[in-house]
């Protein structure tokens, strides 16, 4: 893609045009392009509107023009609904009229067909020729809440839609739309939203460095189902303090696997995925529902930590919440006697004990909810609160007065309060048209989404820094590799193991031998037992057909393990004789380098148990110390390593040395496709890389 200096100044003719020229619109009431126009008339759309079609005629007191070459030169913005062949001259012709933006609504191109991939080709070249940048196609275009630009070809109506903070961006226009009404009917102000279609030219990154230096975006919503660059999107994002919330769709294993390791049948597309938005502070969603109650919470000041109070109408509710609490992560925060005791004064029969979950329901009075809430806000220790409310009969109008004031205690504080209502449908449908405060169902969608707020707010505070960069002797890295490049194979287990030891990853002990009396010598000079391995560059799992043979303590089963071995591995390299790990825990430690996110790392429980218990943990690299750390512990069979029944804990440094070992080595030798060590063997005094393979790029 071609970028202009202040490719932001040029976006903004795209989003805030002074004049746009719909083309393929005719008066007949089917007809697609005329919606486009109407939504623009709707939305008091402010700018010039010029219609072309194949005919001339009148639609809303214009007229159609039957030529491009009609309009005036210089127009901002065109936007395009006709048969997909006649594209390519359309593009042509505003080329001509110096248009430098042009929206493609139509379909049929390559989501489409091989022709329909050679027409796409075919029109991105006429548009940079003549210096156009294209949105679509195959979507429904732009719309702008703010000034009125709205050109989905799909009816829209105003009524309800208020300008808001959160911006969309979508590669499927009935999502696009999809999320319009669902923010719309939660009273959720809109600021733009951008249908990408099959993203021919510009794509989310461009449109989220707009939205990023946006006044009016506060938030930016992202629906994808095809990621290019997932490396530039976490930097982007870690660019910004806005939030930024992900709903990526797709999520089947991605089509490139290197079967070869093990690393990649554990780490499918969508766990990488998982792990980079996380690192990067993106918040992820995976249904409309959970994204829509994100942007609610994240509209409330933040929640800063953990400490949580429940005020609740109902006691049952009340224990419901305090469950899904726990589930959540949060602390119930211990309310003072003092305080209790206050609260307890306000109750009429008394037959309720305050505490936190603090049961309401002997009260009455909205006055004492409002002065309970406001006293458990001044609570310096109180993070954030649910509030739980219910409305029928003659309460409904005071209990709108009380959202109102609920709205003004949350801001004054600066602590989020998740209201949770239960009233009747058209009760509630009421309060969300009429009131600018995020309203939700029942306690487990508003404690998720306030830890939605806490975990955003926690992951950026916490600065990605300080990766500990190992200086590893590259150049010995680059001969073995161009050695292996020129025999066409991939790299033998010596071979892995030296460039394990380059980038001070520990190997345990071992030799290669190439005869028996080699091996004699060996056994004669080294206290065991020993392991004896294949050595052979096409063998992928050695175990699967018997290439390792353990514990051998003497010549004559050593001897024929090497036999038997030698024979296996073709007699090219001889045999790998090494000293076993006593006493240890096996892990696997695995890189592997995704499309999308470039080099990944893959932590887990290893040995011939990897691919049954399928425990991992994911992080993109390079990694901190932190996200090492993270990548242990998050791990449920962690659990061994803080020692159990009077064992002593494990030596944790030294896997979160490896791992960031491993993470420097993806990072530094690009020519490497992906690693597998299994096991990595975990003593008290380091941990060993027991077997590896190491694949190169084709």
């Amino acid at each position: 893609m071609r970028y202009k200096k202040d490719f932001h100044t040029e976006m903004d003719k795209l989003f805030y045009p002074e004049s746009v020229v719909v083309i393929g619109v005719s008066d007949n009431p089917d007809n697609l392009g005329r919606i486009i126009v109407e939504n623009l008339f709707e939305f008091q759309f402010k700018g010039e509107i010029i219609l072309v079609g194949r005919r001339k005629g009148i639609l809303f007191g214009r007229k159609i023009l039957s030529s491009i070459d009609e309009i005036p030169e210089g127009i901002d913005v065109a936007t395009i609904l006709t048969p997909a062949p006649t594209i390519p001259k359309i593009i042509e012709e505003c080329g001509r009229k110096k248009i430098p933006w042009v929206i493609i609504e139509t379909g049929g191109f390559s989501e489409y067909s091989e022709d329909g991939e050679n027409l796409s080709k075919e029109i991105l070249s006429i548009a940079r020729n003549w210096g156009i940048r294209i949105v679509g196609p195959n979507g429904i275009g732009i719309i702008n809440i703010e000034n009125g630009f709205v050109v989905p070809f799909v009816k829209l109506r105003r009524t309800g839609v208020n300008p808001g903070r959160i911006s969309i961006i979508s590669q499927s226009g009935g999502i696009s739309l999809a999320y319009f009404n669902l923010l719309t009917s939660s009273n959720v102000g809109i600021a733009k939203i951008i249908s990408m279609g099959n993203k021919l030219d510009l794509d989310e990154l461009d449109y989220l460095n707009y939205l990023i230096n946006d006044p009016k975006t506060e938030i930016i919503g992202l629906y994808l189902e095809s990621l290019k660059n997932g490396r530039k999107l976490m930097e982007l994002a870690q660019s910004t303090s806005k939030p930024i919330i992900v709903h990526k769709a797709n999520t089947t294993e991605g089509s490139r696997k290197i079967a070869k390791l093990h690393t990649a049948a554990l780490a499918n597309d969508d766990r990488v995925v998982d792990a980079a938005l996380s690192q990067a502070g993106l918040i992820r969603t995976k249904d409309f529902r959970s994204f829509v109650s994100a942007v609610k919470i994240l509209s409330l000041p933040p929640m800063k930590g953990n400490h949580l109070v429940i005020l609740s109408r109902s006691g049952g509710i009340a224990i419901v919440a305090a469950d899904a609490a726990e589930s959540f992560g949060f602390q119930l925060y211990p309310l003072s006697e003092e305080f209790t005791e206050q609260v307890h004064s306000y109750f009429r029969a008394k037959v309720i004990r305050p505490t936190n979950p603090l049961d309401l329901g002997d009260l009455f009075d909205f006055d004492l909810y409002l002065k309970i809430l406001d006293q458990v806000l001044n609570i310096h220790e109180v993070d954030g609160v649910l509030f739980q409310h219910g409305a029928a009969g003659d309460e409904k109008e005071p209990s709108r007065k009380l959202i109102h004031a609920i709205k003004d205690l949350s801001f004054r504080y600066k602590k989020p309060i998740a209201l949770c209502l239960i009233t009747d449908e058209e009760e509630l449908a009421h309060i969300k048209r009429m009131i600018d405060f995020p309203i939700f169902s029942e306690p487990s969608e508003a404690l998720s989404a306030l830890a939605v707020s806490r975990d955003f707010y926690n992951k950026r505070n916490n600065v990605r820094e300080n990766f500990n960069v190992f200086k590893a002797d590259e150049g010995s890295i680059n001969k073995i590799i161009e050695n292996a490049k020129r025999e066409h194979r991939d790299l033998i287990i010596t071979e892995a193991f030296e460039i394990l030891k380059i980038y001070g990853i520990s190997v345990a002990d071992y030799w290669v031998v190439k005869s028996g009396k080699d091996l004699k010598e060996l056994m004669e000079t080294v206290e065991g037992p020993f392991a004896l391995k294949v050595i052979a560059s096409k063998i992928y799992h050695k175990s699967d057909i018997k290439g390792v043979i353990l514990n051998i303590n003497n010549f004559e089963k050593a001897i024929e393990a090497y036999e038997y071995l030698e024979k296996l591995g073709g007699n090219q390299w001889g045999v790998l004789v090494q000293k076993m790990v006593p006493n240890g825990r096996e892990f696997i430690l695995g890189g592997k380098r995704d499309p999308s996110f470039g080099p990944t790392i893959l932590f887990g429980m290893g040995g011939i148990f990897v691919e049954v218990l399928k425990e991992t943990s994911i992080r993109v690299a390079p990694i901190t110390w932190e996200e090492a750390e993270e990548m242990i512990f998050e791990l449920k069979s962690s659990e061994i390593l803080k020692g159990i029944r009077g064992e002593k804990s494990s030596n944790v440094d030294s896997l979160i040395h490896a791992i960031l070992r491993l993470s420097q080595l993806m990072i530094g030798i690009p020519e490497i496709e992906g690693v597998d060590i299994n096991p990595l063997i975990l003593t008290d005094k380091d941990a060993f890389a027991v077997d590896a393979r190491i694949i190169l790029k084709r």
